[in-house]
């Protein structure tokens, strides 16, 4: 009797990086799945798109889902930061493509109200970056986390991690107003029919705490879980694999 089909795992990665960041849940999932982690448009690698100044949360799902077709059934995405987003919004708009998803700190700050005044002070000290030493200037703020509402947990990637290439700062910014674009309401988040797993550590920052947890709860057939402290998908690369696993099993 044939067993289940092979588990496939498309990983999106956050601003500020690459697909590389996603190697120890490769490695902790090898002999288990084929892991694809893409560098997406902008970042590593990828070329931007001609014209390239700004994206939205679906035109980032629509690249997973390119990596998907043709595929010999649906994956499970996981996803961190934008790429968690997208993961959610892909699952949405293409459920016969997703098993399931597992994402990482999901920087959805529409669910929490008082990082209002931190994103004002954020657009601030973004333009003062730009204004001093330009885009790359601000990329560097970024990424050393002075920017905690607007790259919530960016100067948790590891250094030799973070992507500093020529189209890097451009990248970024095109991807800033990204999230708080995304327009999915509760009802269809309530909707959604693939399993998620939205999974926070136990030092994430405070803002990616609360946005996970109200996640889980806006979603259907969703469940919260933490890590041991660090960055869940580098850090904690085994205990993620656990829970990728976890949602591939709906597959069986």
């Amino acid at each position: 009797m044939p067993g289940p089909p092979p588990l496939t795992v498309l990983c999106l990665h956050e601003a500020g990086t690459t697909g590389a960041i996603w190697a120890p849940l490769a490695e902790a999932l090898e002999g288990h799945a084929t892991v694809l982690a893409p560098d997406r448009p902008g970042w590593g690698e990828a070329e931007p798109p001609d014209g390239y100044s700004r994206t939205t949360v679906t035109e980032q799902a629509g690249f997973g889902a390119s990596q998907l077709r043709g595929l010999d059934g649906p994956a499970v995405i996981c996803g961190a930061g934008i790429g968690a987003v997208a993961a959610i919004e892909l699952a949405i708009a293409e459920p016969h493509l997703v098993t399931g998803t597992v994402v990482v700190e999901p920087p959805l700050l529409s669910f929490v109200p008082e990082a209002t005044k931190q994103l004002s002070a954020d657009v601030t000290a973004l333009r003062d970056a730009v204004t001093s030493g330009g885009r790359e200037a601000a990329l560097n703020a970024y990424l050393a986390g002075r920017m905690p509402a607007l790259g919530p947990g960016a100067g948790r990637i590891p250094p030799d991690l973070a992507d500093r290439g020529q189209h890097a700062a451009s990248s970024l910014f095109a991807e800033l107003s990204a999230i708080p674009a995304w327009e999915r309401t509760d009802a269809e988040l309530a909707a959604s029919t693939r399993p998620s797993l939205v999974v926070i550590a136990a030092d994430s920052p405070s803002y990616l705490r609360t946005a996970g947890r109200e996640l889980s709860r806006a979603l259907s057939r969703a469940g919260l879980r933490e890590t041991e402290p660090g960055l869940p998908h580098f850090d904690r690369a085994g205990e993620l694999a656990e829970l990728v696993v976890e949602i591939g099993d709906t597959l069986a």
